[in-house]
């Protein structure tokens, strides 16, 4: 089976995340002003976290995509059981943890880089625009 190339250029490329986190950077990039963002505030979450989490969350993402194709394929295609993919299961869960780890630590540092009102604000609208809560 021949590799279409790495997983970030596939349109459809998804590895789920192990608990579902907000993604609150979206909605700051898209409208600062709506929560009250000064530039020194955006400036210190590029530096802080689009700067130091992204390439970390990136890494762990991808390499999570070869331990879930080989699940797929294993189970989908040649209808092995759980105990024949134990260990890429064991894999694909270690590298989920460790994404979930890097995440929890980005919003930890977010909440430090914002006022508590404003960190309300966007924990509420992240929360509508995922349709979560």
């Amino acid at each position: 089976m021949p590799n279409p190339g790495p997983a970030s250029k596939r349109p459809g490329f998804l590895v789920s995340e192990l608990v579902t986190m907000p993604h609150p950077m979206r909605l700051i990039r898209q409208d600062p002003q709506r929560f009250g963002v000064s530039p020194e505030q955006m400036e210190r979450l590029r530096r802080d976290l689009i700067e130091v989490y992204p390439p970390q969350l990136h890494q762990r993402v991808q390499a999570a995509w070869s331990p879930e194709r080989s699940i797929r394929h294993a189970v989908l295609d040649e209808g092995q059981d759980s105990a024949a993919v134990a260990d890429q299961l064991d894999e694909l869960v270690q590298l989920k943890r460790e994404a979930t780890d890097i995440r929890i630590e980005a919003l930890n540092r977010f909440r430090t880089l914002l006022e508590p009102e404003q960190y309300q604000a966007v924990m509420t609208a992240s929360a509508e625009a995922s349709g979560a809560r």
